[in-house]
């Protein structure tokens, strides 16, 4: 007997999901490549493997209770967050990445019939948890430089207005959110305001000092980029005493795993080495920076964040992201939010210069 599928939810009718990003193993057997040389500058991650932590973590893992569930206030880790913040441990929420703290800020302040507002184009996620909530989303147009609107933000929080998800450094562009143009923000709209700060060791600039004054201001940040812990998902969000009681009555209770945990104090008790990888990766994205310059095609936007955003002239993008790939090469293709334009993660010196190398093959064969 046939069974009928099981219909979408009426609220999601016409929804578009995120896009997942290719496997490297689908990319190898698509071109014939071994999976080991299909480079990822496409994630946004670090290139640095913590194998020093991962040791210490092996070494500790027979005396770990994997038959137990963690701390459901994880109690450790928000200590270890808050030496690292310098906020109260009350003021910390954790989340399983930094996605996750971006759906409890939705289940807890959207619903069918109030908005969220969402600079744009930013991070993709931000439009995706607020509509799987059943919120409409009401995109802000960057300034022509991607500056944050922010005279058209405030304007645009109505009361309706459930949330406001702003970016900094932003997530494709790179460029940074002054903080007084924040406070301006959570000074003039009496929503909740969501700073994601995924990328905040690459910029050095925060606005967590903000967060016991304004009650309305939610921070949130990943050890996924800079602390080298895209796989292991653990973040977390800085707000008012108040306000992370509120989001704790929709946060789920166990996420974590006991591992993840483990591994993510060991993580933030070594933040001079990823201070030190940050800086490597700062250093390394100005050098890279200068050598895409030099292709009279490509236009390179100046980035706060561990990324570049090029824009092809000449050329058509779709078709320069094919071809890296088939070299190896994963970037992201971001032409539907911008037109013809790339995004690149800064990877190791030698990645970058096989990029570049293949980048002057493609471009030199027309």
């Amino acid at each position: 007997m046939m069974l009928s599928m099981v219909s979408l939810r009426s609220g999601l009718d016409g929804f578009v999901p995120y896009s997942w990003e290719i496997s490297s193993r689908e990319i190898a057997e698509r071109y014939g490549l071994r999976v080991e040389d299909v480079v990822r500058m496409d994630l946004n991650t670090s290139p640095y493997v913590p194998k020093k932590w991962l040791n210490i973590l092996a070494k500790k893992l027979p005396n770990i209770s994997v038959n137990l569930y963690p701390d459901t206030s994880y109690l450790s880790f928000r200590q270890a967050v808050s030496e690292y913040t310098g906020r109260d441990v009350d003021e910390i929420l954790v989340g399983n990445g930094g996605d996750e703290c971006l759906m409890i800020a939705a289940q807890a302040f959207l619903e069918k019939g109030r908005k969220a507002v969402i600079s744009h184009p930013t991070y993709s996620y931000f439009r995706v948890c607020s509509e799987i909530m059943g919120a409409q989303v009401e995109k802000v147009p960057r300034k022509p430089d991607y500056g944050d609107d922010v005279e058209a933000i405030i304007q645009a929080a109505d009361k309706t207005t459930g949330l406001i998800f702003l970016c900094s450094p932003n997530n494709p562009t790179g460029n940074l959110l002054k903080t007084e143009d924040i406070k301006k923000i959570v000074e003039n709209v009496e929503c909740p305001v969501v700073v994601d700060e995924a990328y905040y060791e690459y910029s050095g600039q925060t606005c967590t000092n903000l967060v016991s004054s304004y009650p309305n201001l939610i921070v949130v940040r990943t050890l996924s980029k800079a602390f080298s812990l895209a796989g292991a998902r653990v973040g977390y969000s800085l707000a008012a005493k108040e306000t992370i009681t509120t989001l704790n009555k929709v946060r789920p209770p166990n996420s974590l795993s006991v591992i993840s945990l483990e591994l993510a104090q060991t993580a933030l008790k070594n933040a001079k080495q990823v201070r030190k990888w940050a800086a490597q990766v700062v250093s390394e994205r100005k050098r890279l920076a200068k050598k895409l310059s030099k292709f009279n095609n490509i236009e390179v936007v100046e980035s706060q964040a561990n990324f570049l955003l090029i824009k092809l002239h000449d050329r058509q993008a779709e078709e320069v992201h094919q071809k890296l790939m088939s070299y190896g090469i994963v970037v992201r293709d971001i032409s539907a939010v911008i037109p013809n334009a790339l995004r690149i993660t800064v990877a190791t010196p030698r990645q970058n210069n096989r990029l570049i190398r293949v980048l002057t093959k493609i471009f030199e064969r027309g």
